[in-house]
């Protein structure tokens, strides 16, 4: 059996703050490059995402990040593939002006500037009947 003796105390915390300090720098210098959903498009889709859920027909979400585009996938189960996407694809220079998409199955349902347009599509619209 070896036996070994330590003698230098090592101070970890110097180490792990330079550690911390370079991933940080690595992280703004990447973040001018990727697109993410302002504070309104997300509250405006989790709020209709919510009433999806209390009525049973979404069970789960995931958000991603990526250059030029920022992805909301929607789930009905956790294990299967999202039945909706709704993506938000801006270039470089043009970040005032994105673009949203909803995709069902690899196809384009809806398009548009405006994620109030896009959104609209799943609210159902009250019909009044009259009845006899």
């Amino acid at each position: 059996m070896n036996i070994i003796k330590l003698n230098e105390k090592k101070n970890f915390n110097k180490v792990e703050k330079l550690k911390l300090s370079n991933t940080a720098s690595f992280i703004n210098k990447n973040n001018k490059k990727f697109i993410f959903f302002s504070k309104y498009e997300l509250t405006s889709i989790l709020n209709l995402y919510s009433k999806q859920v209390t009525k049973g027909l979404w069970k789960d979400y995931a958000l991603d990040s990526m250059a030029n585009t920022a992805i909301f996938s929607i789930y009905k189960h956790s294990h299967d593939k999202p039945m909706y996407q709704i993506i938000k694809k801006s270039f470089k220079g043009f970040r005032n002006m994105p673009d949203f998409f909803i995709i069902k199955d690899y196809e384009i349902i809806n398009k548009s500037n405006k994620i109030s347009t896009i959104l609209s599509k799943f609210e159902r619209k009250l019909s009044i009947r009259k009845y006899l």
